[in-house]
């Protein structure tokens, strides 16, 4: 458990006054099983709660299955939900002066993650990793800054006639797959090949099957490297 006192924040504002941050609590545990086993898991999470009750929490299991020594299967999920009631948004530049605005901002991330490792022979490797992502967030309750350093929290800011449309819906895949051959002592050819898809939507609303499906359906770029090494033995 970390137990964080309040302080100047010279970077909350991106390039405007430091602002008096909040004093708040953070508590994370983790566990995890045998590895030496042919199943087994660790579980991590973590939560933030500090003086204006903004909330953040989250956890990251994982299973990993080996069923023989030159195979190994893993997956994983990353869940993370943020209740920030101070999430910088826009600097609004007004006349000679500059509305620092901040708000409500409620995110839900889900991130999903599996990775193989097949040795196929003692020269010849396989690593296959592969990670779906989606993260949504809505604001609300803009507020902007007319008291930075103010001893109470509630007195740094006061409501504000924000017109902006900060929501996001941000969705990504990416996969790294990797073939290394020791053709020879010291000596390796790397393949390696990645795609990646993304998009982003105007929009906090997150609905993870809907997401995911839609995620798949967008075009990918597709990157194939090549690394070649030789060891001279003089």
């Amino acid at each position: 458990m970390t137990i964080e006192g309040a302080g100047i924040d010279d970077r909350a504002t991106r390039g405007g006054p430091g602002l008096r941050s909040k004093d708040g609590t953070s508590l994370w545990y983790y566990v995890g099983s045998d590895e030496r086993k042919p199943v087994s898991g660790t579980w991590m999470s973590f939560m933030y709660r500090d003086e204006a009750r903004a909330l953040v929490w989250g956890l990251d299991p994982e299973v990993r299955f080996r069923p023989t020594s030159f195979l190994t299967l893993s997956g994983g999920v990353h869940f993370e939900r943020v209740n920030d009631d101070a999430q910088w948004v826009e600097n609004v530049g007004e006349g000679p002066s500059t509305a620092y605005v901040f708000g409500r901002m409620r995110q839900t991330t889900v991130g999903l993650t599996a990775r193989c490792n097949y040795t196929i022979t003692p020269d010849l490797t396989l690593q296959l990793y592969a990670q779906p992502f989606v993260s949504a967030g809505a604001y609300s309750d803009f507020k902007h800054v007319v008291r930075p350093r103010a001893p109470r929290y509630a007195d740094q800011s006061a409501p504000y006639p924000y017109q902006g449309e900060p929501d996001f819906n941000y969705r990504s895949f990416r996969t790294t797959n990797v073939l290394r051959w020791e053709y020879r002592p010291g000596s390796a050819l790397y393949v390696v090949w990645q795609q990646q898809r993304e998009d982003s939507l105007p929009t906090g609303a997150m609905r993870f099957r809907r997401d995911l499906r839609d995620l798949f359906g967008l075009p990918g770029t597709n990157v194939v490297l090549v690394k070649l090494s030789y060891w001279l033995n003089l």
